[in-house]
């Protein structure tokens, strides 16, 4: 998120600690139903793992180089954990977090996870590109070709992407290629509204609303607000109906 106007500068059932999930359901049908994913099927890892592989994992990555201005990323972890910990299904979803995520980690942390929901929290440039960063902690964009093209290698566990970051709509709709549903938003916006919509949708999504609502509550929750940016985030899915996809 480009918080602050962004420019390039546990309990309760709910796996905060972060082990490998997967999905309760089935999908059913090929009309106008309600989808319900199997996160990672066939790697069940056997009875330590039987638990968290009935849960939706969600991979929250975060990056604030430090010639960056400072967002309050802690706040949104904060404040998605324990909307999920409140929820009706809040022992059908696991966080897992990393940090200072550097442009190099990113295909690690999605082959390590393996994700249904992917969330992106940081900095993102007016050229249309998140920052993560380098290995001295200095920004360093990610080319839409590149992040396109690694979301298309590795989507098989992955239903949502969220990429709370300024001017991140364009690479959500190269993303949104491969992913059923992916979120940008349409130009910058501040670190209050960045986490209302965040902490919103997950919540929604904790008390069993399909994407479409979950994204529409999180735009309401930034009116409610007053912070004048419900528009800015932006819903994008080309291979499927927002209003079909259900996690729990």
């Amino acid at each position: 998120m480009a918080k602050s106007k962004k420019t390039p500068k546990q309990s309760g059932g709910v796996n905060i600690s972060g082990s490998t999930v997967n999905v309760q359901g089935d999908v059913v049908g090929r009309d106008k139903v309600t989808k319900h994913f199997s996160g990672t099927p066939a790697r069940a890892k056997k009875d330590s793992q039987n638990q968290s592989s009935n849960s939706i994992k969600i991979l929250f990555l975060a990056a604030n180089p430090q010639d960056s201005v400072r967002l309050r990323l802690d706040e949104e972890i904060r404040g998605i954990k324990q909307a999920l910990l409140q929820a009706e299904y809040r022992d059908k979803f696991a966080i897992e977090q990393e940090w200072a995520v550097r442009v190099t980690d990113l295909q690690g942390h999605l082959l390590r996870h393996q994700p249904n929901i992917v969330h992106f929290s940081g900095h993102g440039s007016a050229a249309s590109e998140i920052i993560l960063e380098d290995k001295t902690g200095e920004s360093q964009t990610v080319p839409t070709r590149a992040l396109e093209q690694l979301f298309a290698v590795l989507k098989d566990n992955i239903r949502c992407v969220v990429l709370n970051a300024c001017y991140s709509k364009k690479q959500a709709q190269a993303i949104a290629r491969h992913i059923d549903c992916v979120i940008g938003m349409s130009k910058a916006i501040g670190d209050e509204a960045a986490i209302n919509f965040a902490v919103s949708f997950y919540q929604a999504l904790g008390y069993g609303k399909n994407v479409k609502t979950a994204f529409d509550l999180g735009c309401v929750q930034i009116d409610l607000q007053s912070l004048n940016e419900q528009d800015t985030p932006k819903l994008l899915a080309a291979k499927c109906d927002p209003q079909e996809i259900v996690f729990v």
